[in-house]
């Protein structure tokens, strides 16, 4: 059998060794079947023989019949083995062949050997077409050889010689046996190299075929994403469109009314105007850091100082440092003190303040917020920040974390962001060796949580948790 194809990258396409040995095996199968039900016919046949017609002395009538039902008896045994699915390996058949040549040359011996009237040679021919079914045409020229070895030595020393053979008759005999052989050998041949051809040309169709799947599964594949990329490039786009028009239309609004309208505006206004210029400034600020951090991310250049922190007091700093009008959102904070992990400050205060704008952007005036640390159930520290807002659709969760996506409603229409603090926030807390998860109730509120590993050192213990009121703050200001 010819070695399978491999495909243009090198590799093999498909594995057909299974087919391979499972068509061999079922060969073989098949021939051994069809040697047994030889071997019935030839069976019947020679007692048959031995009862009607025999010529041979009436002595050896009773020996034949006992060697004949041994015989059956293996023919029996063998039959129901292959009934019973038995897959024969060579093994098998040198043994099967084997009993059947010492059935044969008793049977030659008993009989009168080749001087006795009644001739049992067929026995003989059978198993040189059972070794060429078996084996082919080498195998059937050896069995050829060793039968007839065994007809001119084992004939000629039987003691019951009835009369002499004309001169020739065994070696006519011989060259009968080896053109049995020869014709036989040569028809398996055929019929095996036909199989195998058509077996060949089954594997190389069926291995073209899972190349052309596999390139259409790699087409597929490829188109997708493009279309994913392509996707990715609009939504970016639409983003950075969308994001930039409206502080740069406010800053342009603005910085026209002080050079134009300088000397007719009075010191607060040009205040306030300042002050609008420096928030939509700061608003571009925030909008640029996010597409760098998420280049850094993707470029692996996202550095990290680990350090031991104790979460409950550093979660009170950062939502003390957190920038929001408490009379439009109250917020109140639950943390459980004694939980210490290995994390990077600046990082993770960072992933708290997304969740935090988050939940103040998508939050009506006078929502509660609620941000609460405590031990799960595994012993790891959970940070999570509540809101009132307008919630999440099920079917729109799993869409959260990835790059430039917003969920726009019409009740968020007016809600800018760029679609990465999400995906920043969860890059950070894997890379502390946590996880994020969602809760949402469209219409009430969602809760986002990142679970975060305790120091080793510091296990988790549930105490008394520490509740404290609404936090204020000074100098509201965007949410981030």
């Amino acid at each position: 059998m010819s070695e399978l194809p491999a495909a243009s990258d090198g590799s093999v396409v498909g594995d057909y060794s299974a087919v391979i040995r499972d068509s061999q095996a079922a060969v073989l199968a098949s021939a051994e079947r069809i040697t047994v039900v030889g071997r019935w016919v030839v069976l019947a046949a020679a007692a048959i023989l031995n009862h009607l017609g025999n010529r041979n002395p009436a002595s050896s009538v009773p020996i034949v019949d006992t060697i004949l039902f041994l015989w059956s008896l293996v023919n029996l045994v063998v039959s129901v083995v292959l009934v019973r699915g038995y897959r024969p390996n060579r093994w098998f058949g040198f043994l099967t062949t084997g009993v059947d040549l010492l059935v044969a040359t008793s049977i030659l011996y008993f009989a009168g050997g080749y001087t006795a009237q009644t001739d049992f040679s067929l026995l003989f021919y059978l198993l040189i077409i059972a070794s060429a079914v078996r084996l082919g045409l080498p195998g059937a020229l050896a069995t050829a050889v060793v039968v007839s070895l065994l007809y001119v030595f084992v004939g000629g020393l039987t003691g019951f010689p009835n009369f002499s053979p004309p001169p020739g008759f065994v070696i006519g005999r011989v060259f009968l046996f080896l053109f049995v052989a020869l014709v036989a050998g040569l028809l398996v041949g055929d019929v095996r190299l036909r199989l195998n051809r058509a077996l060949r040309t089954a594997i190389e169709r069926a291995t073209q075929l899972d190349e052309t799947r596999r390139r259409e599964a790699f087409e597929k594949e490829r188109a997708a994403r493009l279309e994913e990329i392509d996707k990715v490039r609009s939504d970016f786009v639409s983003i950075v469109a969308h994001e930039l028009q409206t502080p740069l239309a406010s800053i342009k609004t603005q910085a026209d009314t002080l050079l134009t309208q300088q000397h007719r505006v009075d010191q607060e206004t040009r205040a306030a105007l300042v002050e609008g210029i420096h928030r939509s400034a700061a608003s571009l600020s925030d909008l640029v850091q996010d597409f760098a951090t998420v280049n850094r991310i993707e470029n692996h250049q996202y550095s990290y100082r680990f350090e031991r922190i104790e979460l409950s007091s550093f979660i009170t700093e950062v939502v003390q440092q957190f920038q929001m009008d408490p009379r439009k959102y109250p917020l109140r904070l639950r943390v459980e003190p004694g939980l210490i992990a290995q994390a990077d400050r600046r990082r993770l205060q960072q992933a708290l303040m997304n969740l935090l704008g988050n939940a103040v952007k998508y939050s009506p005036r006078g929502g509660n917020i609620a941000v609460m640390v405590f031990p799960d159930r595994e012993g790891n520290a959970k940070v999570s920040v509540h809101d009132e807002g307008i919630g999440i659709r099920h079917e729109d969760i799993p869409k959260l974390f990835q790059k430039f996506t917003r969920l726009f409603d019409k009740r968020a229409m007016n809600i800018g962001g760029s679609g990465l603090g999400l995906y920043i926030t969860q890059e950070i807390v894997r890379a502390h060796g946590g996880s994020m998860a969602v809760e949402s109730e469209w219409g009430k509120g969602s809760t986002f949580s990142f679970v975060l590993p305790l120091a080793k050192d510091a296990p988790a213990t549930i105490q008394t948790p520490t509740i404290q009121g609404e936090l204020r703050a000074t100098d509201p200001g965007p949410a981030g």
